[in-house]
């Protein structure tokens, strides 16, 4: 969870020859859209309460919320491509998941405006020939190619008839539209219903005939957006993603978005901890040449007891480890990690107590100036109030003085400094 004002971008110490080579002449997959899967942890009595207060939700709206219900019929997805390609292929996962997932049917087409297809567009996903699919327990699993001209910004819709009910859990920050029976190839949903949850698309890839390099925004809800319209281009990996699009010289890049609402570097409970994702969601993409990590104001609010619940204490230094295990193994791939410092704590008295406010201000010295990353993002200066440097400035507070507003994801897009992806 993180964000600030100027442009206070750190300085990269070398350069790491990256595992994968420069950008190849020849087509290849890239990635053009992530969202990574997660399961939550029941929501603990001292949360509810938690939200109710400083949140104004119903206690009893909540619990209703965020316990899991069925879902059955057709599920449709909006997501923004941030690559340009031929050829297009959908990654569903079922990996968090005890039980097999059952598609009976799919589909792709270019978005006419919300979740309305553009008719001419719709292509019918196989998988391997096949119409339908059962996705294993604790699997992702790949469609087909199929041929989709698209371009960076590109809006798609992903159809998904369910063979069987799955369920759903209200956290996570993505929206999709819900119709009865099959309806993956209809360009208008039938009498649609609105959720939100993790999605089952889980990444497009494309084929692109000058393969950019990739860049990995891992983090929080700070990351993934906390926005409940997938079609929001508010968060700050976003706006990276544009800025560098829009931009001429140097590499091509894409940005694809691997946060997790709630997510911990080194615990698990609101999706699969930083250290147990880290490959599956990041360092397992083609192409992939930085990571920018921006996690850890969750591991200080969940810390002892807290209104998540009462875990174990850390210190500074189990997260600064935490840190340097995720800079080794992505240097192990020839990955440069650039770290973002951690944006303002809420200021309440459960999550903001003096002895978390010294850790997360330990924890932002030590990236600051330990020379370890291959560069810092100081997205704490960027967002924080001059008057009231532990505060974020109130253009860029949501109202939870957690969570950036889109001014502050904005500020986060455009302070990042191009020149660290030359």
């Amino acid at each position: 969870m993180l964000t600030i004002r100027c442009a206070c971008i750190a300085l990269a110490c070398g350069t790491l020859p990256l595992a994968w080579g420069a950008a190849s002449a020849q087509p290849a997959w890239r990635e053009a859209y992530q969202s990574s899967p997660a399961t939550y942890e029941a929501p603990s009595e001292e949360f509810i309460k938690f939200a109710n207060q400083h949140w104004n939700v119903p206690a009893e709206k909540l619990r209703s919320d965020l316990t899991p219900q069925p879902v059955s019929g057709t599920i449709r997805y909006r997501v923004t491509l941030q690559a340009s390609g031929s050829q297009i292929r959908v990654r569903f996962s079922n990996e968090e998941v005890a039980i097999p997932l059952r598609i009976g049917a799919a589909s792709v087409a270019l978005s006419a405006g919300a979740y309305a297809a553009k008719p001419d567009s719709l292509v019918a996903l196989t998988f391997g020939g096949a119409k339908a699919v059962t996705v294993p327990a604790g699997a992702p699993f790949l469609s087909d190619p199929v041929t989709l001209p698209v371009k960076s910004g590109t809006e798609l819709l992903v159809s998904i008839a369910l063979a069987s009910p799955i369920m759903n859990e209200g956290r996570g920050g993505a929206g999709f539209s819900v119709g009865a029976g099959d309806q993956a190839m209809q360009a208008v949903l039938d009498r649609p219903s609105a959720l939100n949850g993790r999605p089952l698309v889980t990444g497009v890839s494309v084929l692109s005939d000058k393969p950019p390099r990739v860049i990995v925004a891992f983090g929080d809800s700070i990351t993934d957006g906390n926005r409940v319209n997938p079609g929001a281009l508010h968060g700050w990996p976003e706006v990276l993603a544009q800025r560098l699009a829009a931009r001429t010289g140097g590499q091509r890049y894409t940005v694809v978005n691997a946060g997790i609402a709630g997510n911990r570097v080194l615990a698990s409970g609101w999706g699969a901890a930083a250290l147990s994702r880290l490959d599956r969601d990041a360092l397992r993409i083609d192409g992939i040449s930085h990571l920018i990590l921006l996690e850890g104001v969750n591991d200080i609010n969940f810390s002892g007891k807290s209104p998540f619940g009462t875990n174990p204490e850390i210190t500074s230094d189990d997260l600064i480890n935490g840190y340097r295990q995720i800079i080794a193994r992505c240097h192990d791939r020839g990955v440069k990690v650039y770290l973002g410092t951690l944006t303002p704590n809420p200021g309440d008295a459960a999550t903001s107590t003096a002895a978390k406010r010294a850790l997360r201000d330990d924890v932002n010295r030590w990236m600051r100036t330990s020379g370890e990353p291959d560069g810092v993002i100081d997205f704490d200066a960027i967002v924080r109030d001059p008057a009231a440097p532990s505060q974020f400035a109130p253009a860029f507070d949501s109202g939870d003085h957690l969570h950036p507003s889109d001014a502050g994801h904005m500020a986060m897009g455009q302070g990042i400094d191009l020149a660290l992806f030359p």
